[in-house]
């Protein structure tokens, strides 16, 4: 029997079950969930940030020279810290976009830094280097940071006590009476109000567009293998050979698969289906498109040629083969067929099914290329196929009717 598969994008063990125990009581705490923001998202998220980084360097650039000017060392350097890291994670997750929740949090915990030195600063020096009236422009920055980047449930209470400690600070140092004070602590109040109220709306239609998102995603996607179903390869193929015309299909299928489930059941045969669903994961190029066609059926679409595509089924066929399965031996058949830019996919699709059927009746576990001089690799296999396979007259019907789906 093949071991128990382990649940897709949660892992085992006791401290990522401490992680997601605490992510159960603290929602707000960044433990992963593996579902990353929808790249619609994602994309605003990072032109804002670009405008804020753009919008904010110049008031930034003065602050830091002032507390140079008046030797606060240790907050400037802190200062520029937030401003260097602030660009280098912009650059970061521009490389890379799926890095923009934890750099998030990192941003968030330098403001946090930056914010508690400000405070500190005015309590060993107050009105000396910074003015009440700056250092409340210079917290509600802050704040407005850390509401933007962070969702509600940490933001509002990590802003909250910084405001509370500048208010706190501010009546006790920086001799003003409380009825000098009452305006202007007034106006933070109602500012921080309206920041709340943006974030809160943000954060629903943050909601609102990942679970659109999901949606989208279950719709073409196959839930087993994770890879994806018809209707996404589809669509995500056009897209491909809009940039680059041309290219090759793989069509694998699961040899002996009734047997499989026959013996050892359909929950064993599901496990076969997803760890072939890893290899192509795994094996498909930059450019490439792998699905789940349909039972133990899949397809491969590869931007390069039929030769090309020829030797990335050899690798898949040897790496399935090479798989450990336990007393179980799995094994693929593999067709494959040039794409012609100006062809219709359904032509190509049909070379390489033939080249498949080919590959089966050659002695299984194989590649095989469509086209008039076929070429075959990979192991030794009967002559004919075994009794568990549909051959003969029935074979031919069972190929037409898989032709006119």
């Amino acid at each position: 029997m093949l071991p128990p598969a382990q649940p897709s994008g949660r892992p085992s063990g006791l401290l990522p079950g401490l992680l997601r125990e605490w992510r159960r009581r603290w929602p707000g705490w960044p433990v992963t969930t593996g579902v990353p923001d929808a790249p619609e998202i994602t994309r605003v998220k990072i032109r804002g940030y670009l405008f804020a980084v753009v919008a904010a360097t110049p008031g930034l650039v003065m602050l830091l020279h002032l507390l140079v000017q008046k030797g606060a060392w240790v907050t400037a350097g802190l200062h520029l810290t937030v401003m260097v890291g602030a660009v280098a994670l912009f650059f970061m997750v521009i490389r890379r976009p799926a890095r923009l929740p934890l750099a998030e949090w990192v941003f968030a915990g330098l403001l946090t830094l930056s914010g508690v030195g400000f405070l500190v600063l005015y309590a060993q020096r107050p009105e000396q280097v910074l003015g009440h009236d700056l250092l409340g422009s210079v917290v509600l920055f802050i704040v407005a940071g850390l509401l933007v980047v962070l969702p509600p449930q940490a933001s509002v209470p990590l802003a909250l006590t910084l405001l509370l400690a500048y208010r706190a600070e501010v009546r006790q140092f920086s001799g003003l009476s409380s009825a000098e004070l009452l305006v202007p602590q007034w106006v933070n109040n109602g500012m921080f109000a309206l920041l709340i109220v943006g974030v809160v709306m943000r954060q629903t239609l943050s909601e609102l567009a990942g679970r659109m998102h999901a949606v989208q995603e279950l719709s073409v996607r196959d839930p087993l293998t994770g890879l994806l179903n018809r209707r996404g390869f589809d669509t995500q193929v056009q897209a491909e050979r809009a940039v680059n015309a041309g290219g090759s299909l793989l069509v694998l299928d699961v040899d002996t698969f009734k047997p499989i489930n026959d013996r050892f059941g359909h929950a064993v045969g599901d496990q076969v289906l997803e760890l072939i669903g890893r290899v192509l994961q795994q094996h498909t190029p930059e450019g490439g498109v792998a699905a789940r066609w349909g039972g133990e059926e899949f397809i491969v679409f590869t931007p390069g040629s039929e030769d090309d595509a020829a030797h990335l089924a050899e690798t898949i066929r040897a790496a399935v083969a090479a798989t450990p399965w336990n007393d179980l031996r799995v094994t693929v058949s593999i067709g494959v067929s040039g794409w012609e830019a100006d062809e219709a996919m359904q032509h190509a699709f049909l070379r390489a099914d033939d080249a498949m059927y080919a590959a089966k009746a050659a002695g299984r576990n194989r590649v095989m290329q469509a086209g008039p001089h076929q070429r075959t690799t990979g192991t030794a296999g009967p002559a004919r196929p075994p009794h568990d396979e549909i051959t003969g007259p029935e074979h031919a019907a069972a190929h037409e009717r898989r032709h006119g789906e």
